[in-house]
Parts: structure tokens; sequence; C-alpha cells
């Protein structure tokens, strides 16, 4: 399975360069690079306990924030376990029971899922009613800022350093010239296609432009 996505990695990078050559233009000279639109993260949430899913807050397609309540998993063993341990703190050893109440309410937060990004769910995995046994239950995306692929002929090698900002042209129909700023070169260049990786950070506070639309970026060389 490796071994087809990098045969496939370095057929479009491979492309990449057979596209430069033949449009007879040379790269190093401000020449539009092919790239992609990335979330800036990919995030899978699951309960870290099990128990039966109460409530899930959010569906697909909607905007999250961090520290949102995301789904609750059933609390009602250890809200009973609370109670008891409140009403000790009145009657008995009062330091013995505020322990063990905070301990009752550290098991109750930690049935309460909450969003540790800012961003969007891209998948629901299960409904109220469900019972997850550290199984996934929603995936989320960070989208501010994104992230832009770029895969450079190894001529631009040295050329591009992190800092650097670019314009990057989304495709049709979002369309549109964005600035990028270069945050990654790589080091290490595919010997198989003769390319290296660039990645850039796209501002999108509107969280207005999609991830995952091709484009082309224009690069300032030094």
């Amino acid at each position: 399975m490796m071994s087809r996505v990098r045969e496939r990695i370095v057929l479009r990078r491979f492309l990449m360069v057979l596209a430069w050559i033949v449009c007879g233009t040379s790269p190093a000279v401000a020449a539009d690079l092919n790239c992609l639109v990335h979330p800036y993260v990919v995030i899978t949430i699951s309960s870290p306990v099990a128990g039966l899913l109460e409530t899930v807050t959010v569906d697909r397609g909607d905007i999250v924030k961090e520290g949102q309540v995301l789904a609750t998993i059933d609390t009602s063993v250890e809200r009973a376990h609370g109670a008891v341990a409140h009403a000790q703190a009145e009657l008995t050893n009062r330091r013995l029971a505020e322990l063990e109440l905070q301990r009752t309410n550290a098991e109750v937060a930690m049935r309460t899922v909450r969003s540790p990004i800012n961003g969007v769910v891209m998948e629901r995995f299960l409904s109220p009613g469900e019972f997850p046994k550290q199984e996934k239950i929603l995936k989320l995306a960070q989208i501010d800022p994104l992230r832009v692929e770029v895969y450079a002929p190894v001529s631009l090698l040295g050329k591009v350093a992190v800092g650097m900002e670019a314009q990057v042209k989304l495709e049709e129909p979002i369309g549109g010239l964005h600035k990028a700023k270069v945050t990654i070169v790589d080091r290490v260049v595919d010997a198989a296609s003769g390319t290296f990786g660039i990645r850039l950070e796209l501002p999108n506070s509107d969280l207005r432009l999609p991830a995952g639309v091709k484009c082309t970026v224009k690069l300032p060389t030094k």
C-alpha cells in the first residue's frame, strides 16, 4: 500500500516537472508552481472513557470554537457520587470529603468532550445512545490558517527561504490572489522527481476559503 502511495507522489511530481518543460518556462524565473490547499490540522475526537453517549451537539459542516462542548458521556453515576461527597463534606471529615468531591468532578469533566481547536466539523461518526469505547466521535479541521503544499524543482533550491511572501491563486470558482508566507522549505530533495517540498501558511480568518482546492503559487526568489 505504501509503495503505491509513494509511486503516485513521484508520478505527480514528475508530471509537474514535465509541464514546466513542455511550456518552455524556467521555474527559477518566476514560474507559477502547482500547489494544493490543506487544513492546518485535522483532529479525530474520541472519548477518553467508556460510557453511553448522551449528547452530540454538532454535526458535519458546523463551525466550532476552542473549548466548546462537542459531546457528553452519561455522568449519572458520577453525579450521584458527587452528591454523596458533598453531603459528606458537610457531615464528616471535611477535608477527605472535599478531595473525594474533586475526584468526582474530574471524572465528570473527562466525560465532557470539548473542542481543542477553532475549526469546522468534517465528519460525525456516532450519535446519542451509542456506546463508544474510545472510538471516533468526530473529525475536526482547523482551516485558519490554511496550509499550502508545493513541490518545487531542484533549480529553486536555496532560492526560497522561510518568511518569504508569495501570491497564491486558487482554482475557480473560488479564484482570487491571496497572500501567503513560506513556513517550511524541505532540506531533502526527492531524487526520483527532482523536486523538494515547500509549505506556506495562508490566512483565513473569515473561514471563507475552503481546504482541498488546487492552486498555483508564484514564489519570489532570493
